[in-house]
């Protein structure tokens, strides 16, 4: 399909500046126009099968198309290490996700590639992909990031661990989106200082739509700005952009991307889009957004945008975006009835990947006969010696946690005799194994089990401390959504086997109902 020419010279030199001002020729342009447009096409076609009670859920990502399509431009599927939300279905088909495999998922079929029928709509999920499964709690997959990027960093620098070029690749990104609304989460918070503190190579794209639900980003935000009040982040690349306008966020994306992979530190995007549907079906926006407030939102319609700029530039007329949307329509409308004709999954399999198919820890190959010898040892001396003999055999095993390890500062290490916990646990651990397997975390529960996840659902060990057991609650969200359900909802494609090593009861006199 071509443009139609219209006066000669001055058409081909508006297309002519129409491509110079993206990099992108007159088919990667008309491309994206058409993920864009199947994005939306995607979501009113899960809102009719909704109303048709053939699904059961929706939730859009209208008003997003036009950052994640350019989001999706600048990273590598495969390469980079996705954490999305549920209104990047735009990312998703850029990366590689097609039709079909968002409709099995909105049909909860049997083949569905990102949780086997198990979860909701645009929970995304594909292994291939590296776009690790996604569950409903909000900001909780932002630990998770830090945690994978942090996987990175660490295999490439643990020469012992065999085969891990093959896990890490030299300028990946991990890249977390999340909306306005999960801001307000503490998980947003401590992955940002962990991200900042560590300087990991991680991209967070805020898509700040005005609206938690019915609740207003001013409610939200103190200021309503959440980039402002990042911006003293140290070390932190901070853009604000207009989300709706592809050109802009091509710019802006291609900067933060080129500062994370030149590993100078994280870098945040805030991206101002739109909402043109409710949060979801469950939803209704007219009985909390005014009418003014509506048609404003539908002027700023990426999609409308973007198309008065292929035209504007001279890259395509009324009739090949006419042409464009048929196709995709046409697309939408095959895959949605091949996803309604799969199968569903067996009543039975319901109980599948609750557990390791491969590993029982209840079986008799963890049985072994006890030989006592030398003399009676304290259970602290018995972990520390078991903890050493396990890093010994196994490379990938990292241990972290407040106080685990014998000095953050190693200028310290030759002058002190180390802390190692404070009951002595992981004394020396640090020394033997180095600062890349033994560290401390900062005083963030969540933190702790949420980068241990990100570790895990990479193939590293993670074996982390929650310091005493009374304190484990913030970090419940990870460990009871995240952790025991990780294998689960992705249908066996992601497990992220950790260690949680917790103190209770014991020995101690005097401690008060919080350390006894």
């Amino acid at each position: 399909m071509k443009a139609t020419v219209v006066n000669g010279n001055d058409a081909k030199t508006r297309e002519t500046a129409a491509v110079e001002s993206t990099g992108l020729d007159r088919a990667a342009l008309l491309a994206v126009y058409r993920c864009m447009v199947l994005s939306r096409k995607l979501d009113d076609k899960e809102i009719q099968l909704k109303t048709q009670s053939q699904i059961f859920f929706q939730i859009s990502g209208a008003g997003h198309e036009a950052v994640l399509v350019a989001a999706g431009l600048t990273l590598k599927p495969a390469y980079d290490w996705f954490y999305p939300y549920y209104r990047d279905r735009a990312l998703c088909l850029q990366l590689g996700l097609t039709p079909l495999d968002m409709l099995l998922a909105a049909v909860a079929a049997k083949d569905d590639p990102a949780s086997g029928g198990r979860q909701m709509p645009s929970h995304w999920g594909h292994k291939k992909l590296n776009i690790v499964s996604q569950s409903s709690p909000t900001g909780t997959q932002l630990l998770q990031a830090i945690g994978a990027a942090e996987a990175g960093v660490i295999y490439s620098r643990v020469p012992q661990i065999p085969g891990r070029e093959s896990r890490v690749r030299p300028d990946e990104i991990t890249y977390v989106s999340l909306g306005d609304g999960a801001t307000s989460e503490g998980e947003f918070w401590e992955a940002l200082s962990i991200a900042c503190t560590k300087r990991l190579p991680v991209l967070f794209l805020v898509e700040d739509n005005g609206y938690a639900i019915s609740v207003p980003v001013d409610v939200q935000t103190p200021g309503g700005d959440i980039s402002r009040l990042v911006r003293s982040f140290p070390g932190l690349h901070v853009d604000s952009i207009d989300g709706t306008d592809f050109l802009a966020s091509l710019r802006s994306l291609r900067d933060a991307t080129a500062y994370v992979r030149a590993r100078k530190g994280p870098a945040l995007v805030h991206a101002r889009v739109i909402r043109p549907y409710s949060h979801s079906l469950s939803d209704d926006e007219k009985l909390y957004k005014t009418p003014a407030e509506r048609e404003a939102e539908a002027r700023r319609d990426p999609i409308g945008r973007f198309a008065e700029f292929l035209r504007g530039g001279g890259l395509a007329t009324d009739g090949d975006l006419a042409a464009i949307a048929a196709e995709v329509e046409a697309e939408v409308s095959q895959a949605a009835h091949t996803a309604l004709a799969a199968p569903k999954p067996e009543p039975s399999s319901a109980r599948l990947w609750l557990y390791s198919p491969d590993v029982d820890p209840t079986s008799s190959a963890f049985e072994t006969p006890a030989h006592p010898e030398g003399k009676p040892e304290t259970m602290v001396d018995g972990i520390n010696r078991t903890l050493k003999d396990e890093m010994r055999r196994e490379a990938r095993i990292v241990v972290f946690g407040e106080d685990v390890a014998d000095a953050s500062r190693k200028e310290a290490l030759p002058l002190v005799k180390g802390k190692g916990g404070v009951f002595k646990l992981t004394h020396g651990l640090q020394r033997l194994f180095g600062d890349d397997r033994v560290f401390n975390s900062p005083l963030a529960e969540a933190s702790i089990v949420g980068r241990a996840i990100g570790m895990a659902t990479r193939g590293l060990k993670p074996v982390v401390e929650i310091q005493f057991f009374d304190y484990i609650w913030p970090a419940m969200m990870q460990i009871r959504d995240e952790l025991t359900m990780m294998r689960y909802r992705s249908g066996n494609n992601f497990s992220c086997p950790v260690v949680i090593r917790v103190p209770i009861g014991g020995y101690l006199r005097g401690g008060g109902p919080y350390h006894s």
